[in-house]
């Protein structure tokens, strides 16, 4: 009995161990917990408001528990896509020894790779998206639980889709133009500009495409905008010629609660008496000058952030501290590292609205004397609010400024994007996220060989989509 036992101990142990086993479980494990975690924090967060929704944690717990083992879910998808791809690539491998030998093997594990992940990826991707299309039904009474679901309806493989793309992207530029060509552009400068450009596509889609981006995104980032939605819903208005100075189309009405809620007369909203209105309605009362208003702004947006970046940052950073010098070194650099993130999340919401209000009151008046008010309104003040708040990347240390950029890029690729893409071009999407996978697949696999014979890579993938394939291939 204790030699069956230990046999299928030892047998469990091999299976366990198997090259394309074990990245398969670890990945599933990645992808669970950061799939769950998220839920679980917000379902907490939310039963802690509410007397009711706290008696209802334990079963709202248990369901977002069990449905991340989902076969149209994330975490069996990337298992299933991390084994097949290293199955593939063996088979390949294998073949390659038979007319090449060993050497071979080594001098086309890049390429057997890429060919592997790229044929595995297409399968898998394929069963995924047949899954979340029969699924689809059940993600809309799930949607009411979690609100995980984008309200422009897309399917979840889109997101997918869109970091796998924008991670290798970054890769192939980084290794083919950055380094090899003469061009007089640098990681830094490249991440800059890169994080301005996604950004001014985010916040436009935000000020007037909202059903672009995912519905949580488009929460968070009206959360920590602080305004008013009644003052977003006029711009939006002015942006689709709904509403005009002169005339009252019912744009008083909608601004009453406003002008009520921040104390400023009625009229100010009326835009048939105010012309054009004024800039108070966007500080919302906070200040009548625009810069003084920018620089209340700026610090409240600043303490709000350090709420979160503070604690955050005392868990990750204080966690394995033994010696009272160490923990005050430590202790430092949350606080500097902590009032960075805020200073560049404070100074992302005030440039965004210092752009409007620099358009409507400062340049443009003094620029375009004769211009109609309605044209600061309608288009670009908020336009140069958006190409203004990227810039705030500044504040970040270099290491952050790449991964930022990476965060954004994906929903700024997403805002360009058919609002159908996913499932009128479910071909398209299915060959470039097999490709961009391969490549970053590919990338792993060479890193994690070149590591056992001791070279280093100088060049790593980056986001959240390389972070998560390096760990798993490790």
């Amino acid at each position: 009995m204790p030699s069956a036992l230990l046999s299928r101990h030892t047998l469990s142990h091999r299976v366990i161990r198997d090259p394309a086993v074990s990245p398969a479980i670890f990945a599933f494990l990645l992808f669970y917990v950061s799939d769950v975690g998220p839920r679980l924090f917000n379902a907490i967060v939310r039963a802690l408001r509410s007397h009711d929704r706290l008696r209802q944690l334990p079963s709202v717990t248990k369901h977002i528990l069990l449905t991340a083992f989902s076969l149209s879910e994330l975490p069996l998808f990337w298992a299933l896509l991390f084994g097949s791809s290293v199955s593939a690539r063996r088979l390949i491998e294998a073949a390659i020894i038979q007319t090449g030998g060993l050497k071979q093997r080594r001098r086309y594990h890049g390429l057997t790779s890429f060919l592997g992940a790229a044929v595995a990826s297409s399968i898998v991707m394929r069963w995924h998206q047949r899954r979340v299309r029969k699924s689809a039904a059940i993600k809309e009474i799930e949607s009411v639980i979690d609100e995980k679901l984008d309200s422009h309806d897309r399917s979840r493989t889109i997101d997918t889709t869109l970091f796998t793309v924008t991670a290798a992207v970054d890769y192939l530029f980084r290794r083919e133009v950055l380094n090899r060509s003469r061009l007089a552009i640098t990681e830094s400068s490249y991440d800059i500009m890169s994080f301005v450009a996604s950004c001014a596509i985010v916040m436009y889609a935000w000020f007037y495409k909202p059903e672009r981006l995912p519905k949580s995104y488009n929460t968070w980032i009206t959360r920590y905008a602080d305004l008013d939605t009644h003052l977003l819903e006029m711009l939006r208005m002015a942006q689709n010629h709904t509403f005009a100075y002169g005339v009252d189309n019912g744009i008083s009405e909608m601004m009453e609660p406003m002008c009520k809620k921040i104390g400023v007369p009625r009229e100010y909203g009326d835009p048939s008496v105010s012309i054009p209105l004024p800039c108070v309605l966007i500080h919302e009362n906070m200040a009548t000058n625009c810069e003084m208003h920018a620089v209340l702004r700026f610090w409240k947006s600043f303490k709000g952030a350090m709420l979160i970046y503070l604690p955050l940052n005392l868990i990750l950073r204080l966690r394995s501290t033994k010696s009272a010098s160490s923990i005050m070194q430590r202790l430092l650099l949350v606080l500097r590292s902590s009032a960075r993130s805020s200073s560049f999340l404070g100074l992302f919401v005030t440039l965004t609205w210092y752009g409007v209000c620099l358009t409507r009151s400062r340049l443009g008046p003094w620029f375009f004397p004769k211009a109609k008010p309605i044209t600061w309104d309608n288009t670009l003040g908020p336009a140069l609010g958006c190409l203004l708040c990227g810039w705030s990347v500044l504040l970040e240390v270099p290491q952050r400024r790449g991964e930022l950029a990476l965060f954004v890029s994906p929903r700024a690729l997403g805002a360009l994007l058919p609002l159908d893409f996913d499932r009128t071009y479910e071909w398209a999407e299915r060959a470039i996220f097999s490709v961009s996978f391969a490549i970053l697949f590919s990338a792993a696999s060479t890193a994690r060989m070149n590591r056992l014979i001791g070279r280093q890579d100088r060049l790593r993938l980056r986001g959240m989509m390389g972070y998560a394939i390096t760990t798993v291939m490790r």
